[in-house]
């Protein structure tokens, strides 16, 4: 039976599924020169039905309108059959056939993602260690790594996670240095760590590459059960994936001036222009235009945009089409 994406983003795995429990550890040794996660912003939350939660704003940048061409994509539904999640390898199977399959059928043509696995970053020198799932988007020869994942063995301990103090929670904070130096080797603050049981969102609030390693940064964070969750795992991952390509978006920008102002720097992990205003007599930066211009994607050909609402043919394009050859005049 067809759907569309979005009808199932927002529904459930329906397939049977036995964990069987059996837990992995880690501690990679390249790992322990990182500092583990500490400045967590915790986003998702278990209310009082026994069900958890999640809010995406303001932590990630809103849905645009290239996001409503891709959740009305067709889809269908994975195939019937039973799980058994044995081993690490079961718990990636199942992920990307119940989830990853389903969430980057919406990228087919708005810009079409690979996921790869076992891979070492494909935009990064010297780098020996491999992660487990790598998400990117190719510009011309080169490609962008998106999100990167890894796959565990009911390692998460979701309570944790969600109080956002992994201080003395068995095995949390060596998850976390690692998770923290696959993200600083793929230069990608965009990560995911799925262990059967739990997926992990994590967004490093970096505002340059080298900041992932810097303890002080904030971490965004979202720890969501494959049960008792209002949270479905697809939109989740959606989510990241899309916060991942705003970042890439950011990175195809061109020099421009919007309303007599030029950018100060851009965010790198969200890939948002920095301008200057003055607050209290005093210059700060900002992400809001100081002029009231707004920006936002068309959905035609994939361009960033400028606009203001007092005047809709004052259009100032921040990058090039990316796909369709609209968006650059």
């Amino acid at each position: 039976m067809s759907s569309s994406i979005g009808d199932l983003m927002w529904a459930e795995p329906t397939n049977i599924v036995h964990n069987t429990g059996y837990t992995t550890q880690t501690d990679k040794p390249w790992a322990r020169a990182y500092p583990p996660i500490e400045n967590l912003l915790v986003h998702s939350s278990v209310l009082g039905d026994g069900n958890t939660y999640a809010n995406f704003e303001p932590a990630m940048l809103p849905l645009y309108d290239d996001d409503v061409i891709r959740l009305a994509s067709p889809a269908v539904p994975p195939n019937q059959r039973v799980w058994r999640l044995d081993t690490e390898a079961d718990c990636e199977l199942w992920f990307h056939t119940e989830i990853s399959n389903v969430v980057l059928a919406a990228w087919n043509e708005c810009r079409e993602i690979t996921q790869s696995s076992h891979i070492k970053p494909p935009s990064v020198d010297r780098i020996s260690e491999e992660v487990d799932s790598t998400y990117t988007v190719k510009l011309n020869m080169d490609r962008t790594v998106l999100v990167i994942g890894e796959m565990k063995r009911n390692l998460l301990r979701n309570d944790w996670w969600q109080k956002g103090d992994l201080g003395s929670a068995p095995g949390q904070a060596k998850l976390s240095k690692e998770l923290r130096g696959y993200a600083d080797k793929s230069q990608c603050p965009q990560v995911f760590c799925f262990d059967g049981a739990t997926l992990l969102l994590l967004q490093f609030r970096a505002n340059r590459p080298e900041d992932i390693k810097d303890a002080r940064r904030p971490v965004d964070c979202w720890a969501l059960p494959t049960s008792s969750s209002k949270a479905p795992l697809r939109y989740a991952l959606y989510r990241l994936l899309v916060q991942g390509f705003r970042r890439f978006q950011g990175m195809c920008a061109m020099p421009i001036s919007v309303g007599g102002l030029t950018p100060l720097g851009r965010q790198f992990f969200n890939g948002l222009p920095v301008w200057k205003s003055e607050v209290d007599g005093a210059e700060v930066a900002v992400v809001d235009h100081p002029g009231g211009y707004q920006r936002s994607v068309d959905a035609e050909s994939g361009a960033v945009k400028w606009t203001h609402p007092d005047d809709a043919d004052d259009v100032v394009w921040e990058t090039p089409a990316l796909w369709g050859g609209y968006g650059q005049e």
